[in-house]
């Protein structure tokens, strides 16, 4: 097993919806996308749900995973034994916020955008040809999409529920809804690739949405409003990461909005 060390002063820039993990009985685990200056873009799993959050930074021991040969993915340290405790693996920075009081350290909105926009030079052919296992792409044009999920799981996966059954505490693996999202963009840069691409898009905030009415289309569709689809006035940036077992195809980790001051 390799050794574990430590990646510092990561950002959060976005966290995919749950999966089951095998070595964990198929408990849930959420995969991170994280950034510096120093590493650039890091994958690193797997991360119990709502550990972090976006925009947050942190601090995170890793190693080397044995099976997943995509540039910079890394397992949490011991994860296998810590599960239920990673607080020694995972340090979010604090800070005094206006009222002095010690929170989450995060980056604000207009450090958020200007992140953004010194990130997104990437069009989807920069990153595939050139093996990334991360890009983020500020696209032309997007348009999005529901369909159908072919291989629904038949029942939720759980991490638990409250006394009162609520939902808010149910945990659904992304094989449990019936609608998936999908976008079709363009890219701005040249893109030696054939356009338009299309992409499923797995943010933990979209399942989150949709967990609300898994079944229901109408609500599902709710996302493209939710983004901002389509609205004159916002600027899009589309968090793409590559899949372990077919590493030439790409998803959408996060879709980055915002209003245009």
């Amino acid at each position: 097993m390799s050794e574990c060390f430590w990646l510092r002063n990561m950002v959060v820039m976005g966290q995919g919806a749950p999966n089951s993990i095998r070595k964990l009985g198929k408990q849930q685990g959420i995969c991170l996308c994280l950034w510096s200056e120093e590493k650039g873009f890091c994958r690193v799993y797997p991360v119990p749900y709502d550990y972090v959050h976006d925009w947050e930074i942190i601090d995170v021991e890793v190693r080397k995973p044995n099976d997943d040969g995509r540039e910079n993915s890394f397992v949490i340290c011991e994860y296998e034994t810590e599960w239920k405790n990673l607080s020694k693996r995972i340090h979010v920075h604090e800070a005094k916020n206006k009222n002095g009081k010690i929170e989450a350290k995060s980056l604000s909105r207009d450090e958020q955008i200007a992140l953004l926009r010194k990130l997104a030079k990437d069009t989807f052919s920069d990153v595939r040809n050139n093996k990334k296992s991360f890009g983020l792409v500020k696209p032309a044009s997007l348009k999005m999409s529901l369909e159908k999920n072919k291989e629904k799981a038949e029942g939720q996966a759980t991490l638990g529920y409250t006394e009162d059954n609520s939902i808010d505490n149910v945990i659904m693996n992304q094989n449990d809804y019936a609608w998936l999202p999908y976008i079709e963009y363009s890219c701005s840069g040249k893109c030696s690739s054939k356009h338009p691409h299309t992409s499923k898009v797995v943010e933990w905030e979209a399942y989150q949405w949709m967990r609300k009415k898994p079944n229901s289309e109408e609500h599902c569709k709710e996302l493209i409003d939710n983004y901002h689809i389509g609205k004159e006035g916002y600027e899009h940036y589309l968090l793409i990461g590559n899949i372990r077992f077919y590493p030439t195809t790409y998803v959408i980790v996060k879709v980055v909005r915002f209003k245009v001051k």
